[in-house]
């Protein structure tokens, strides 16, 4: 059997280092072979995108075509600055390849306010599916756990609880092959009278309902790290909350440990004998790796690179698109809630 030759619209003046950081995360994913049925429409300053191109040894593959856009979407643009000078913008015309089925995927490291209003107001959203989600890689003790809304939210109705359960569950599925994906709600305790009512009602429902996962009630904070459950659901308050305050954690013990083993000629000592115990640990806690929000909920797959990633940070934001759509989400995804009309 052939394979399906994907398209991936690709913002490359979104975030910093760009256009570099974007060529060079497209080369890193060329350099396997699995992925050469993938093709990039780049999106961005045409000269610019050349340089880079030739820099990283991909300017004589025929996987890419190059969209010249005079503007870019800037981080200090407001979402109603972003909408009036959109349309000429890389961004822009990005997500409007998808919509013109150009594109099956859009990826981008600009404005994420930006990102999400011009999707949801380019593509739609899905029938049945009231608001989008930001979905986000969590690592754990077992592996990795999916967490959403990031902060695409801040309003949140029992109705969301309930489709962010569903179509979390499905891109568990999608990227891990797990028949059976658990979901937790996020909560200040485990005991079923703590929480809003909006939470406390989908808790209830979700008791009673038939799903596509299992249900494992409520799940704190501090348990995320535990890899008992793969989906965590969350209002985006909350969930962005608890996503900048890991963050900050994790960067603050890595400054300790770093201002620790160079304090003196011991601890320096003491570093170079246990050098590959921390590089192991580095790695498995790498941030890049987890690098790709997801806007689920859209007609369409949006992916959101983190603005100061790098190279390696945005070649990972592209194996997760591959993923995702190797696995047909989206049309999972309508399939699921077209059953609900009959």
């Amino acid at each position: 059997m052939s394979k399906i030759n994907y398209s991936i619209a690709i913002d490359a003046m979104g975030g910093e280092n760009s256009p570099d950081k974007v060529i060079e995360g497209i080369s890193l994913f060329l350099k396997n072979k699995n992925n050469n049925n993938f093709n990039f429409n780049i999106f961005g300053d045409k000269e610019k995108i050349l340089v880079s191109l030739k820099k990283f040894n991909i300017f004589s593959l025929p996987c890419y075509k190059i969209f010249h856009c005079t503007t870019k979407i800037e981080d200090k643009n407001s979402v109603r600055d972003a909408i009036r000078i959109g349309k000429d913008t890389s961004m822009w015309k990005a997500i409007e390849s998808v919509k013109n089925k150009e594109s099956d995927v859009i990826i981008s490291s600009g404005n994420t306010g930006a990102l999400l209003v011009i999707s949801k107001l380019i593509l739609k959203m899905i029938d049945g599916i009231d608001k989008p989600a930001l979905a986000g890689l969590w690592p754990n003790f077992k592996g990795t756990s999916i967490v959403l809304d990031l902060g695409a939210n801040i309003d949140f109705s029992e109705k969301n609880y309930l489709d962010f359960s569903r179509i979390g569950a499905e891109l568990y599925r999608v990227i891990f092959k797990k028949a059976e994906p658990t979901v937790a709600l996020l909560n200040v305790g485990s005991e079923e009278i703590k929480g809003h009512e909006e939470l406390k009602n989908a808790f209830h429902t979700l008791q009673n309902l038939k799903n596509n996962f299992k249900f494992n009630g409520y799940i704190e904070g501090n348990q995320i790290k535990d890899g008992n459950t793969d989906v965590i659901i969350t209002d985006g308050f909350a969930g962005n909350i608890a996503l900048k305050t890991a963050e900050g954690t994790a960067n603050f013990i890595t400054s300790e440990i770093k201002k620790i083993f160079s304090s003196s000629i011991f601890s320096k000592f003491c570093y170079m004998i246990s050098y590959f115990l921390f590089e192991k640990i580095k790695k498995n806690l790498d941030p890049r790796k987890y690098n790709g929000g997801i806007f689920l909920g859209l007609n369409s797959l949006v992916i959101k690179s983190h603005g100061s990633a790098d190279a390696i940070a945005f070649y990972h934001s592209i194996k997760l698109t591959s993923q995702i759509l190797e696995g047909n989400l989206i049309n999972i995804i309508k399939s699921n809630f077209d059953n609900d009309k009959n």
